[in-house]
């Protein structure tokens, strides 16, 4: 029975998958087009729970120490609302972006049409692709893929 032929976009696929685990490859990710309604890998929870357990907390302390040290703990909140959630929200944005490009093709396509990542070689970063207009699959082929060897007899 003959081996059906793998299509041109699973190899280039596993090439790009095989890369990255292997840190050749870097995947940039952008929060303001993937970190919205209607994107496979928003997190409503990464963006109002740290919040409300923060001023769940503060309220906590007002009740149990007194109102000087829920000033302090509530200006803390302030602080990390304004200078510490966004890049926590875009670190645990990147984690599962990353995790979703790699576990499957399917994952792949469609975070790459909706646009908001690039891949780019580690040791060459400017040879990179930037989704939703580059194509991932002749990067791959280009940079990833090695070439046939050559036959014996040549």
């Amino acid at each position: 029975m003959p081996r059906q032929p793998i299509p041109p976009e699973t190899v280039a696929y596993e090439a790009l998958r095989r890369a990255h685990m292997m840190g050749r490859v870097v995947i940039f990710t952008d929060a303001h087009i993937l970190n919205r309604p209607g994107s496979p890998v928003y997190s409503p929870l990464d963006v109002f729970v740290p919040t409300l357990v923060l001023m769940a907390s503060s309220l906590t302390l007002l009740f149990a120490f007194g109102l000087v040290q829920w000033l302090v703990a509530l200006v803390l909140i302030v602080l990390w609302q304004a200078y510490g959630a966004r890049y926590f929200v875009e670190w645990r944005l990147h984690r599962r972006t990353v995790t979703a490009v790699v576990r499957n093709l399917y994952n792949m396509k469609l975070l790459w049409q909706m646009g908001g990542i690039a891949v780019a070689l580690k040791e060459w970063p400017e040879k990179n692709c930037v989704a939703p207009f580059g194509d991932w699959q002749a990067f791959a082929g280009d940079f990833l893929i090695d070439p046939e060897p050559p036959p014996d007899g040549a």
